[in-house]
């Protein structure tokens, strides 16, 4: 009986933790989903935006992959629209703060850490230590 009782309290806290999570979650990002093109998704993210020059707004990082005939593409997206490089100036943040966006021959094929981690260890794509 008293198992019974502390799973269902995991499981209620479990829950809890994975609701909060989601409403953190940045809106632009929500909006992201899978099939949309490297266009629609740069739209997507690229929302509030200061006006500029910036060809990839909100992208703090990204990384490209040629594997098996496939273009992999990695955007790691930045709520605050910090870049790792700027000009001469590095802006550096966390690696576990920008969510990673991952496309296949320029389609969104999914999006979060969890996700990444799955495809690169089908792909064996090296990631970066968070």
């Amino acid at each position: 009986m008293e198992s019974s009782v502390r799973i269902r309290h995991l499981t209620i806290a479990g829950l809890s933790a994975l609701a909060l999570l989601s409403a953190c979650q940045d809106a632009r990002i929500k909006e992201v989903d899978t099939g949309m093109t490297r266009d629609q998704l740069l739209n997507t993210i690229g929302k509030d935006a200061p006006p500029g020059i910036d060809s990839l707004p909100n992208v703090y990082q990204r990384d490209r992959y040629l594997i098996n005939g496939k273009n992999y593409e990695v955007f790691y997206f930045s709520e605050s629209g910090k870049h790792a490089y700027t000009g001469v100036q590095k802006d550096t943040i966390p690696w576990k703060d920008p969510t990673p966006i991952a496309m296949i021959d320029n389609k969104v094929v999914g999006k979060g850490w969890e996700f990444l981690d799955s495809l690169s260890s089908a792909n064996k794509i090296p990631l970066k230590k968070r």
